[in-house]
């Protein structure tokens, strides 16, 4: 990626399960500079504030909201920098839009929506776990995109639609009128076959969504020009076109993940841990699948092998509830910068519980669980918040590492270090006890990865670059300032 080219920038909708945000990147003397242009608070939403009649117990994503801002936040970045060159969109995996005729049917379903669940037997009456993961690489987990698909049996809308979009390729076809489908978020879907690289026929027939779903594109090509409508909307007068990014916002976080060798792990840890390794190829072993791991698609044709453990949800999570609770009895807002910091003094907590326990996977009433599972783990009620957090963090860590081990294990090498990405990379107690935890060097940030692997690979195209993982790694170690955490041996591990 040359440094004398005066580039112009782009900008990058980076869409996360509990925020979303537009941001402006450019290349200025050789670094990456990011610019937030707006944010804006995102999460599920019940069913029945959306569309009249729908079950109480159902979620979905308010899309109309985000689309109206990510429409507001464009409008922001094209008034900062008018000479805005391309836009990238990235978000959270396996959800989904339909459409018939252009128009969308009903809402985007979230992911946590309890249909998926009941649906898992069904599909798995046809097609095994273990025969699943032969074809898609993936680990087990409910919400998976062909679990959601065979939950839609139930209802009318499957059938009639005549249009599949991913929440990313969505967004692409409200900018573009193109409808595509970018293969990183594709390999989420459970539907694309590891061996290939394509569609895989047999399931997508079960599913009755052969006919439904966009020609496949690739990191770094064009999807379409911004609608004329939109361009007026924004002030726009020079040319802009929507490039396909590595759509999948873990896989934008680790392609800018600045791994130190071919034995580094990477933890992209926001709402979700995305702990793995980088690999040349899928590990499709029973040893694999039985361990929970998944084989996903990154930039330049690597697979992310890696594991979805809990992350940061069982503090955000906490933290809202006790906020409500707090609401009621009018008293102040809780801050979990405040609750982290008075964690950090307390000592190692003597109990751990499993973050990844289903009983964690609804939002709503978090602390009230976890004391539950601290209790039947053989510990004692917290006696304070802060005290409940850091039972949470030496269990996240204690997760992280073992997870981070597993994966270098199964992917043939001993682990060296662990990169830790995203904002889980600015808590320094996390960051401290993954490394004791895992007994090798941590090394912290960047903090807004997936905007920084979206930027890059659109700054690539610009100067049509070779849109290689390890030249945007260059340039993001050039651009960022790194933490490191020495693992201490003296410490206790629990």
């Amino acid at each position: 990626m040359s440094e004398e080219i005066k580039l112009r920038p782009v900008a990058a909708i980076d869409l996360g399960a509990t925020s979303g945000r537009v941001m402006i990147g450019e290349l200025v003397d050789g670094k990456v500079q990011l610019t937030l242009c707006h944010r804006f608070a995102n999460g599920p939403a019940p069913l029945d504030q959306l569309e009249d009649g729908a079950s109480a117990q159902a979620l979905a994503w308010d899309i109309d909201g985000v689309w109206a801002q990510i429409r507001i936040g464009l409008k922001k970045a094209f008034a900062l920098r008018p000479d805005i060159a391309s836009i990238g969109v990235d978000s959270w995996a396996v959800d989904y839009a339909l459409l018939k005729e252009g128009q969308r049917l009903g809402q985007v379903r979230h992911y946590r929506d309890p249909r998926n669940e009941q649906a898992v037997p069904d599909l798995e009456s046809k097609f095994s776990r273990a025969e699943l993961f032969e074809r898609n690489g993936l680990q087990y987990l409910p919400f998976n995109t062909v679990y959601q698909l065979q939950a839609e049996h139930s209802d009318s809308r499957l059938a009639q639609a005549d249009q599949l979009l991913l929440v990313p390729d969505y967004v692409n076809w409200l900018l573009t009128g193109h409808a595509r489908c970018e293969w990183t978020n594709a390999s989420t879907t459970g539907l694309l076959n590891q061996r290939t690289e394509s569609w895989d026929e047999d399931l997508v027939q079960h599913l009755g969504v052969g006919d439904l779903l966009a020609p496949i594109i690739h990191p770094g090509q064009e999807v379409g020009s911004l609608l004329p409508e939109l361009a007026r909307e924004f002030g726009v007068s020079n040319p802009v076109s929507v490039v396909a990014v590595a759509s999948h916002d873990t896989a934008s976080a680790v392609a800018a993940t600045p791994l130190t060798s071919e034995k580094s792990a990477y933890i992209s840890c926001g709402t979700w841990g995305l702990v793995g390794v980088e690999l040349g190829e899928p590990v499709l072993s029973q040893e694999a699948q039985e361990a929970g791991f998944t084989n996903e698609l990154g930039l330049d044709g690597s697979v992310r092998f890696l594991k979805n453990v809990t992350g940061t949800f069982l503090l955000s999570e906490s933290v809202s509830y006790w906020n409500q609770q707090d609401k009621l009895a009018a008293g102040p807002e809780v801050q979990l910068s405040g609750l982290l910091t008075e964690a950090e003094i307390l000592p190692a907590a003597g109990v751990l519980i499993d973050p990844q326990h289903k009983m964690f996977l609804a939002p709503g009433q978090m602390p009230v669980r976890i004391n539950e599972a601290i209790v039947a783990a053989g510990g004692r009620a917290p006696e304070s918040r802060a005290e409940l957090i850091r039972v949470v963090i030496e269990s996240l860590a204690a997760s992280f590492a073992r997870q981070a081990r597993e994966a270098a294990r199964l992917g043939g090498f001993e682990l060296a270090d662990i990169h830790i990405v995203g904002g889980g990379s600015q808590g320094e107690l996390l960051c401290q006890r993954t490394a004791d935890h895992a007994q090798v060097p941590v090394i912290a940030g960047p903090v807004e990865c997936t905007a920084l692997g979206n930027v890059m690979v659109q700054l690539n195209v610009i100067t049509q670059g070779t849109n290689k993982a390890e030249d945007l790694r260059t340039v993001v170690r050039r651009s960022v300032d790194l933490r490191h955490y020495q693992p201490d041996s003296a410490l206790k591990l629990v």
